[in-house]
């Protein structure tokens, strides 16, 4: 088989956008199908681009955007998944990761067909459903599997006679090589059958329907003579291998005859048991090269042969693919199936080189030759053997197991957005939770653009909003204006003077041996922050202050109020969460040096750098060790066993804090300050720093340090102590969605 020789000027064009559609059974932890409905968390199933159902209420169906990286549609999948998975976790169910289903109701009636919303266009949509099972079976529509979708750069399809052209001959091609993707992809093995799904027993038609595929006209009028006869009640009632989708998916038919093509849909692919989001990331590499190749390799082969000898190597494949000497009809003579599949694949990879496809499509064709090669590598095989070890049920569920369980490892991030800060991310996964469409503008300054039907909404790291308007975070960032503002408003401060470089040895004289604290005017996370709880003398008080001045003009020294510092939370007038904020520290054991513990510390999943995990990694910086020294010790002091040492003064996260969790200790006295002093800066999102002698006391002495706009939601979602939180969804309901 010989590949038609791009021009050139062609090569820039070979982008695909990809999108996969991927479903899956919610079950128990005993293997039965689950007899909840779908989350509704999850919103109306009709509306939510990501998450939906497909025929049944426990069958969960993710749907990625367009894409043009396989990567990215891999990581969006995943991401999806993962967010199916640890809302299973919370009703203690699982996601089934095979595509044939498992303990299903002894009666297939008792199935639970998707329920809609009481519109048009819901009823319609339970109606079809209903229809279906009663002309396949139920048990037969509970098959999943994953779908992908795809299409071509217009110029690339241009050099093909257009998009109707074009398509049509992927769509022939398809159906004459589609059999090596059955092959490579099933996971629902018997015996020698390598896909009950794509199998005689599988999801088809009653009886065999060949559309015409040599013009996209004869294809449209095939179908409806199959309408007209009543095999089929509607055009997607047609359970092709691959579909001809139109612009218009509400009138495919008329959409196809006036508009043309829109993209191809691959139906052949099992859902892949061994990876989270059921398809392997470098399977979507390989369909990249596979579908580049339906379009480019040249037709040989007559209009019967795609009708219905594809077909019948499809069905032979999925049947037998685990049998040893395997044949297949090509062009009228059997041929071995590894033999054709070499074949098939050194042209591809011969493609794959000539094209410049990347290392990730060449070793991806590499891979599915090895399989080839070697059936024992094979998904359907591998499942085999594992199922052979307990059973097929007891080997999904052990699957099942591991991917929920590492979907809750991970929780707090959102696969594909892990470089972005991290409460962000988890803005970003409520936001794909609920259906929201989510558009990444800028990753370094965390920018992204929400959006439904009705409105749009630009985030900046997350609670960077409409809401708030422009004086609000100047108001806040200026610490001198906000003591001002919130003194007026009779609300505690600490009392203190500001000052510049020329005046600071004439206003921090007045503080010496008294406790204070020196910090620049105008920055967030604890930045140039030193505090002086017993006193100091008037050099100490300068060098601190030269440290300030490093990070503003006008630096400010203020009362050191005793007691433990809490962050409140306040959104849209109401305290989200409280955290009493503990300084950096470690605990001795009596035979590590602190440094020793500062590493080992940093070892907890929750801590990294980059604001991309719940903590932050302690430091031994300068600061620290400075701290250090005052207190007599090193970093290489060994503190005795149950020592607590502390290597800061300020209690921030930022600078490798501890957070806890006192949103239902904190005295409602304390919490209803925090919203008075977000209401002096009109803000609907803020976070209110107070000193607190007794947080569970309302008589207890309090005062406000400090304002800051932008605060951080993950520090209350995910806290080192204490119960996490879902504050991502408060922002999205503050800002209207």
């Amino acid at each position: 088989m010989t590949t038609k020789k791009l021009p050139s000027e062609l090569l820039s064009f070979l982008e695909i956008k990809t999108g996969i559609e991927c479903e899956g059974i919610r079950v128990t932890t005993r293997g039965e199908i689950a007899k909840t409905p779908h989350p509704s968390v999850f919103g109306d199933k009709l509306e939510n681009p990501y998450i939906t159902v497909d025929y049944a209420e426990q069958q969960t169906e993710i749907i990625t955007p367009p894409s043009s990286s396989a990567h990215e549609t891999y990581m969006f999948a995943r991401a999806l998944r993962r967010i199916v998975n640890l809302e299973c976790k919370k009703n203690d169910e699982l996601l089934w990761p095979q595509s044939l289903p498992c303990g299903l109701p002894g009666n297939p009636e008792d199935i639970e067909v998707a329920r809609y919303s009481d519109t048009k266009k819901g009823r319609a949509a339970h109606a079809y459903r209903e229809a279906l099972g009663v002309k396949y079976g139920k048990a037969r529509q509970m098959l999943s599997g994953v779908h992908y979708n795809f299409s071509f750069d217009n110029r690339l399809l241009d050099a093909f006679g257009g998009s109707s052209v074009a398509y049509m001959k992927v769509a022939r091609n398809f159906l004459r090589y589609g059999w090596l993707l059955v092959y490579l992809t099933g996971a629902t093995p018997r015996n020698e059958v390598i896909s009950v799904r794509n199998s005689d027993c599988g999801y088809c038609n009653p009886i065999t329907l060949c559309p015409d595929y040599s013009t996209l006209e004869n294809y449209i009028e095939s179908i409806e003579r199959f309408i007209d006869r009543g095999d089929i009640a509607e055009a997607k009632e047609l359970y092709s291998k691959i579909r001809i989708k139109p612009h218009d998916v509400e009138n495919l038919l008329d959409s196809l005859r006036k508009d043309g093509v829109s993209y191809l849909e691959i139906r052949a692919l099992d859902l892949n048991p061994f990876d989270e989001a059921g398809i392997a990331e470098y399977d979507l590499d390989f369909l990249h090269a596979f579908v580049l190749y339906l379009l480019l390799a040249d037709e040989d082969f007559s209009s019967d042969e795609y009708q219905v000898t594809g077909d019948d190597n499809i069905s032979t494949v999925a049947g037998r693919g685990l049998a040893p000497h395997l044949a297949l009809s090509r062009d009228g003579q059997e041929v071995s199936m590894r033999i054709w599949a070499q074949d098939i694949l050194s042209d591809m990879r011969t493609m794959a080189q000539g094209l410049s496809l990347g290392y990730d499509v060449y070793s991806a064709i590499e891979m599915a030759i090895a399989r080839v090669l070697e059936p024992r590598l094979t998904y359907a095989y591998q499942y085999k053997k594992l199922a052979e070890e307990s059973s097929c049920i007891e080997a999904g569920m052990q699957l099942a197991f591991e991917h929920r369980q590492a979907a809750f490892d991970e929780r707090w991030l959102t696969s594909g957005f892990e470089e972005w800060e991290m409460s962000t991310q988890l803005l970003i996964k409520e936001a794909l939770t609920r259906g929201i469409r989510v558009e990444s503008l800028d990753k370094d300054d965390n920018i992204i653009r929400l959006s439904t039907s009705n409105r749009t909404e630009y985030v900046e790291q997350c609670t960077k909003t409409s809401a708030d308007s422009y004086i609000t975070p100047l108001l806040m960032n200026n610490k001198s204006v906000t003591k001002i503002m919130l003194s007026e408003a009779g609300i505690r401060v600490p009392a203190g003077a500001e000052f510049d470089e020329e005046h600071a040895r004439a206003a921090l004289r007045n503080y010496v041996g008294l406790p204070c604290v020196v910090k620049p005017k105008s920055t967030n996370f604890g930045l140039g922050v030193i505090m002086f709880p017993k006193g100091t003398s008037l050099v100490h008080l300068l060098e601190a202050a030269g440290s300030a001045f490093g990070y503003d003009r006008t630096v400010l020294v203020e009362e050191f109020i005793e007691g433990p510092e809490y962050r409140f939370l306040v959104i849209d007038g109401a305290v989200a969460g409280v955290l009493q904020r503990s300084p950096a520290q470690v605990e001795g054991d009596g035979k590590s040096t602190i440094a020793e513990l500062v590493e080992r510390k940093n070892e907890h999943p929750y801590r990294s750098t980059g604001y991309k995990t719940p903590l932050i990694n302690i430091t031994l910086s300068s600061v620290e060790i400075e701290f250090l020294a005052r207190r007599g010790l090193t970093p290489a002091s060994v503190p005795f066993a149950g020592d607590t040492v502390f290597l800061r003064s300020n209690s921030n996260i930022s600078t490798g804090g501890d957070s806890i969790d006192m949103t239902d200790a904190v005295s409602p006295i304390f919490k209803d300050i925090a919203v008075s002093a977000s209401r002096v800066f009109d803000a609907v999102f803020c976070g209110i720093d107070m000193i607190i002698a007794d947080c569970t006391n309302s008589e207890s002495a309090y005062a406000i340090i400090e304002a800051n706009f932008n605060p951080a939601i993950h520090i209350h979602s995910f806290p080192a102590v204490g119960e996490e939180r879902n504050i991502a969804r408060l922002v999205l309901d503050a800002i209207g969605f």
